[in-house]
């Protein structure tokens, strides 16, 4: 055996005993008994993974789950080695298909690694649990009538992008504590304000890695423009014309209005810095995500902040809204394994967990991990701990977010086309770059913008020319939903 040959059975053996010696459960049956192992990359999670555990053992005596993490890098790494020397977790998580989101099953399945959830054990109403899923729709979560996968908590919703944030005792010493603004002309006014009686900027937000301003974008701009997507197609025409967008037009020049009036908070600076900015009452607003509910405490140590709705053109939002900040369906995520022995098991053990009363959704939501899609909302909030601010979210979750076109699940054959890549490699953040420099510095923005787009739409539609040419069923038109209104939920058809 070479030096090489023997390094590399040191790695799998080793591997293998961090995934658990017994990969999946083969042996742990007497009497009826069964193991399950669990494996995830949630490594925070750990002691409430083992809690449920115990927890689902009191209603299935004769099933153990062994919960396991890793950390995210290390899982990547060692789930396909886990499949190939057979040592599987029963259940497992897969968040990070390479063809993009919503290609999660067809990356399972292509690779082999899943089989379908028992129905034998499975409740008549399960499929029905899950919102935003058209009762888990094929092929996202099923595949010829067969449940594969569970979702994971959306990527948007009420922890995701859509918030303005606010300093209170800035907004207090400005006289706004009653007005938080709703409008573009409220905001310039809360702006003067803030400068005027309380000495400090309005506003900071992050431009120092070009893709942060998308943290100030997809908030505003996706409420005041019909299907805002940053660095995406249009969904009005399929192609690349957002940015010269009359909408989009209108919201950057509103943008560089409070730029011009130095109103943000000074220089070029990254998240940490704007966060820190509003937490020390140097600016009084910042846009970003539900996240910032607890970044803001766990990090900064700030607790005196306020959350509302980014400002709308004209009518008070969310009234005056053009668009919502679109989410998909939520993704799938946890399979069993198509190694396990124990399918039965497994599916009980998925099945008990997504219960929307049950122990497992009351007490993730009590420890403030994130909102299940599963769970009731009107729930959620009796369930948050009570300092939680997440709780301030949910109100405005349903004004600011909805579920919207993906082209995706419109077009399965983008799993394997290259053109959106082709397109984001003419030039590193070239769109972001674009938006912070004209931000800072003005000019003609149609001026700017269009010689991008025609570059990107070039480079697109000859990629999906060609790719057509050898037999891919894409288009721009995969990209399309001019009829959507951007402010209601896209109906999506169940399988």
């Amino acid at each position: 055996m070479n030096r090489t040959t023997t390094r590399w059975t040191a790695v799998i053996a080793g591997l293998a005993l961090v995934l658990g010696t017994a990969g999946c459960s083969d042996t742990a049956q007497d009497g009826g008994a069964v193991t399950l192992k669990w494996q995830t990359y949630s490594q925070e999670r750990l002691e409430f993974y083992k809690q449920a555990a115990a927890e689902f053992r009191k209603e299935f005596p004769n099933v153990t789950v062994v919960p396991e993490t890793l950390t995210e890098d290390d899982y990547k790494q060692a789930l396909p080695l886990s499949f190939r020397s057979k040592t599987s977790a029963d259940i497992f998580v897969y968040t990070f298909p390479t063809a993009g989101d919503y290609f999660e099953l067809s990356d399972v399945l292509a690779n082999g690694w899943a089989q379908p959830l028992d129905s034998t054990v499975l409740p008549a109403d399960f499929r029905s649990r899950f919102r935003d899923t058209s009762n888990l729709m094929e092929p996202i979560y099923g595949n010829n009538g067969k449940i594969y996968t569970v979702p994971r908590p959306p990527s948007t919703g009420a922890i995701g992008y859509g918030y303005m944030y606010f300093n209170k005792d800035v907004i207090a010493k400005a006289g706004l504590a009653q007005s938080i603004p709703q409008t573009w002309d409220e905001f310039t006014a809360a702006c003067q304000a803030i400068r005027d009686k309380a000495g400090a900027s309005c506003f900071a937000q992050p431009m120092q890695g070009p893709d942060e301003i998308d943290r100030l974008l997809i908030p505003f701009m996706s409420v005041n423009m019909k299907g805002y997507s940053p660095g995406r197609p249009s969904l009005s025409s399929g192609l690349f014309t957002q940015t010269t967008d009359p909408q989009f037009v209108a919201g950057i020049r509103y943008l560089r209005s409070l730029y011009e009036a130095k109103f943000a908070f000074p220089g070029r600076y990254d998240k940490t810095a704007a966060r820190q900015a509003v937490a020390n009452g140097q600016a009084a607003f910042y846009f970003d995500g539900g996240w910032m509910s607890s970044v803001f405490l766990g990090t900064f140590k700030f607790t005196n902040f306020g959350v509302a709705l980014p400002p709308a053109k004209s009518a008070s939002a969310p009234g005056g809204y053009l668009g919502r900040i679109g989410q998909g369906p939520p993704l799938p995520e946890t399979f069993i394994s198509a190694q396990s022995k124990h399918p039965k098991e497994a599916t009980q053990f998925l099945e008990w967990m997504t219960r929307p009363d049950g122990w497992y959704t009351q007490h993730f939501h009590e420890n403030g991990f994130d909102i299940l899609p599963w769970a009731d909302p009107a729930k959620v909030a009796n369930w948050l701990p009570a300092d939680n601010p997440t709780r301030d979210l949910l109100p405005l979750d349903p004004k600011v977010h909805v579920l919207a076109p993906q082209p995706a699940l419109k077009c399965p054959d983008l799993a394997k086309s290259e053109a959106l890549t082709k397109v984001d490699s003419i030039q590193e953040n070239w769109v972001a770059s674009t938006i912070g420099q004209y931000l800072t510095n003005g000019g003609d923005w149609v001026g700017m913008a269009k010689p991008i787009e025609d570059k990107q739409n070039q480079v697109f539609q000859d990629a999906l020319k060609a790719e057509t040419g050898k037999g891919l069923k894409v288009s721009a038109s995969c990209f399309a939903e001019p009829s959507w209104d951007g402010l209601t939920a896209f109906a999506y058809a169940a399988k």
